[in-house]
């Protein structure tokens, strides 16, 4: 729970404190929201990695919308 706690207050650059006052649905919505940050920030850098050890950039495609319901 400390490490959760540690990342939330990290994320959001406040104290452990603060975190610790929390709700408990609302620690749980900023954690997740600092996990998937964090992920995509871990993605990023393997991107960067990638596309600086080849020479050759990496394109991701997005067809998220090809899931969405048409009105």
């Amino acid at each position: 729970m400390q490490l959760f706690a540690y990342i939330v207050a990290k994320h959001y650059s406040i104290s452990l404190s603060e975190v610790y006052i929390m709700s408990e649905g609302i620690f749980k919505q900023s954690l997740s929201w600092a996990l998937a940050m964090n992920e995509e920030e871990r993605l990023e850098q393997k991107r960067q990695d990638v596309s600086s050890s080849t020479g050759s950039e990496v394109v991701e495609f997005d067809y998220t919308f090809l899931e969405m319901e048409e009105d």
